[in-house]
């Protein structure tokens, strides 16, 4: 093709059709800079392709980390709902001095298991993501895992240092039911009966432990409520995201 060209040319300039000539150089110019800016509108339109692909990507491991978080919030929110009901039992029974049957004594001391990892995998992840929409979104949830987070910190630090601790110097743990009889255990190797359920109805009579039972409430609330406005949250961001995927 070149050489097709450069004939053309040397011919005109023989000829002495110098103007042909200028005529034919700037056609030939144009077409050259014709055809580098359609290899690079080429080249440009490859990357993006190649970007969308790598943000599809993205936002396919986001939400399926969004969805395992969710069933794991939504089992938080079914212990704490268990915790909030044996806050009220012990209360009604040392407060009011109803009679109110314990169902699960191990409530008392028990600790969500809380390990979100949307987001908290790839921290910088808005930033791979082109939609506005979903970047502020994303941001959005990031602020509310880290309300979640401190609330989740007061509430297992309750838990640890206090609580636990203040049923082991009351000696409401029942050893041998704990070292002896561990065939009736559940999930994490805690026998049912672990807490003493009579212990802990005498013990709710003591004003030590229902201002400990106080703060213990609050904070499960706390959580609770957190954990709900983190789900609100988790299923707009999927929305969102299964949106920009179609």
């Amino acid at each position: 093709m070149i050489k097709f060209f450069r004939k053309i040319r040397q011919k005109l300039l023989q000829e002495g059709k110098v103007i042909n000539y200028l005529k034919y150089a700037i056609g030939e110019i144009l077409l050259v800079v014709i055809g580098i800016l359609i290899a690079l509108q080429v080249n440009n339109w490859n990357e993006y392709r190649k970007d969308r692909v790598k943000e599809q990507a993205v936002l396919k491991n986001l939400i399926q980390d969004l969805q395992a978080d969710s069933l794991s919030f939504r089992d938080n929110l079914t212990t704490l709902s268990q915790i909030n009901i044996l806050h009220q039992v012990l209360y009604e029974i040392g407060v009011n001095g109803k009679d109110l049957e314990i169902e699960d004594p191990n409530l008392i001391r028990k600790l969500i298991y809380y390990n979100p990892i949307a987001i908290k995998n790839d921290p910088s992840v808005a930033d791979k993501i082109s939609n506005e929409d979903i970047r502020k979104e994303i941001n959005t949830y990031s602020r509310y895992l880290i309300d979640l987070d401190f609330t989740y910190s007061e509430n297992a630090g309750l838990l640890e240092n206090r609580i636990r601790v203040f049923l082991a110097d009351k000696k409401v743990h029942k050893l041998s039911n704990y070292f002896g009889n561990q065939e009736n255990s559940v999930k994490g190797g805690v026998p049912l009966d672990f807490v003493d359920k009579e212990g802990l109805n005498l013990l709710s009579r003591s004003p030590e432990f229902q201002q400990l039972l106080l703060e213990a409430s609050i904070k499960t609330k706390n959580t609770e409520s957190n954990i709900e406005t983190v789900l609100t949250q988790n299923q707009k961001l999927k929305d969102l995201i299964q949106k920009e995927l179609k």
